[in-house]
Parts: C-alpha cells; structure tokens; sequence
C-alpha cells in the first residue's frame, strides 16, 4: 500500500474517530443523568433496542450478500456483540458511580489493551517506538489514577473490566470490518445486547416517565452514532492507530461533566492527559507520514 493511500486512510479513520469520542462522552452524561432513576439494565435494554430499531431499515437497504455474511460469520459476530455487552455493561455501572471524566481517564486504557491484541491477534506492526508511545501512555494513565493514593472502588474496576472489552470488541470490528457493512455489524451487536439485557432488566422494570422518553432517546442517538463511527474508523486503518485519538475523551467528558453536573477534574488528571495524548501523538505523526520504523 502505497505511502499516500496509507496516510488518506489513516486521516479517514482519526476523523471517524473524532466524532465517536464526541459523541460518546456526550452520551455517558445521559447514562449518569439517567443512573438516578433507571437501573443499568434498564438503560442497557433501552439503549440498545433504540439503536438496533434505527439501524434496521439502513440494514435492510444493504445487499443480499451483507445478510449472507452475518451467517457465514456469525461465530465472530456473537464474540463481538457478547465483548460489547459486556463493556456497555461496565461502564454504564461505572458512570454511575463516578464522575464522567474520571471513568473516562480510567477507559485511556482501551488503547493499550487494543495495541497489545492487536500485535497479538492480528500481527499487526507495532515496533519498538510503538511500545514506547504504549508506555508512556501507561504512564500517563497511573497519574490519572495514582494506586496506592486513591483507592480503587468497584467504578474504578468496571471501568477496567470495561476498556480490556472494548478492546477485545475493537479486534472483532477489525476482523469483521475487512468484509462486512459498519452498519450491519453496529445492528447486531445492538440486537445482541438488547436480547442479553431484556430479562435482568424486565426483573426490576422502571416505566419510563414523559419527561425522561427525550433523555433515553437522546442517549440512544448518541451511542448509536459512536459505534457507527468507531466501526467506520477502525475499518479505515489499524485498530491501534486511530485507537490513540481516545485521548479526545477527556476534553469532551470535562465539558459535559461540567455543564450537567458541575463536575471538574483534577489536575493530576490533566498532567496524565497530556502525557497519554503525547505518546498518542507519537504514533499518528509517524503513520499519517507512511512510515513504520522500528
């Protein structure tokens, strides 16, 4: 692949990235709002139905060949939708416990977990400067968290639990997005949730009020929105590249943290920020160049 089409492919997919990290930090301010009357399930179920009713009919405007592929591949498709629901799962508790920015910071290890299954699973190139940019990024993620100094609380671990599978979930999107339509692997996964989700919630069921319909509505648009264009990022170029734009969760989660709750982080936060986001850096200057040094 030549070193032009290389670096259009990787600015495609930073692009899509963007967008999924706006749209995402946006809807975990709904999830916390909404943690104060519904129960995690309850917001799994409706998040999750929401979104696979709104992909249905662009589902059905895709060709034959797309349904013929969820059969022939729907092993790769159930381990996606299974990682997915248990990531959503975990972080919908953890944003119910914490603050948005600091389940946020603590989810700047999806990156790492990605580029090391990556290279693992997928063989893709990481290099010793890749390994680098990984550990700095580490490093900036003990500042945010500092163990030994803050406790760890059941929040903070979900919100482990939940980056290793989104991690996981980003290789099966990778493997699943060389042949298959974004859309229809966002469907699914949706369909999945909503199915391991209908019953645990159906077991302590909130009635939604009229007042909250907009709010669960407006949750659903923006999670749908960020698993469209994750899918479609990760689909443009290596799942650890545009993995390292994550770090443009932080500005976006203060903002919303801000303006629904008053929230604001640290500034240990920050400091941790700005290293993860120059080990980030690091790695997209050198592939949008079309180079791989070792």
């Amino acid at each position: 692949m030549s070193s032009e089409v290389l670096s259009s492919a990787v600015i495609r997919g930073t692009l899509w990235m963007v967008l999924a990290t706006g749209f995402q930090a946006t809807a975990s301010g709904f999830v916390r709002k909404l943690s104060f009357e519904f129960g995690v399930f309850d917001l799994l179920f409706f998040f999750s139905s929401i979104n696979a009713v709104l992909l249905l009919p662009m589902a059905m405007r895709l060709s034959r060949g797309s349904f013929a592929g969820v059969k022939k591949r729907s092993g790769l498709y159930l381990v996606r939708g299974f990682l997915s629901f248990g990531g959503m799962y975990a972080s919908f508790y953890a944003y119910s416990v914490m603050d948005i920015a600091n389940v946020q910071s603590l989810l700047f290890t999806v990156p790492l977990f990605t580029i090391l299954l990556a290279g693992l699973l997928l063989g893709e190139y990481v290099g010793l400067r890749g390994w680098l940019s990984c550990a700095i990024r580490f490093c900036g993620a003990l500042i945010i968290v500092r163990p030994g100094i803050i406790p760890m609380n059941p929040g903070a671990l979900a919100a482990l639990a939940s980056a290793f599978a989104f991690a996981a979930a980003n290789i099966a999107i990778r493997k699943l997005g060389s042949t298959e339509s974004p859309i229809m692997i966002t469907m699914i996964s949706n369909t999945i949730i909503a199915v391991c989700s209908v019953v645990p919630a159906a077991m302590n069921w909130v009635t939604p009020t009229w007042a909250q319909v907009p709010w669960i509505l407006m949750m659903g648009l923006l999670f749908m929105g960020a698993m469209v264009c994750l899918t479609f990022s990760i689909r443009e170029a290596d799942a650890r590249i545009v993995q390292t734009i994550n770090f443009l969760r932080l500005p976006w989660a203060v903002l919303v943290g801000w303006v629904m709750f008053s929230e604001l982080p640290d500034i240990w936060t920050w400091v941790g920020a700005a290293i993860i986001f120059l080990g980030a850096y690091d790695v997209l200057r050198r592939e949008t160049g079309g180079k791989r040094k070792a």
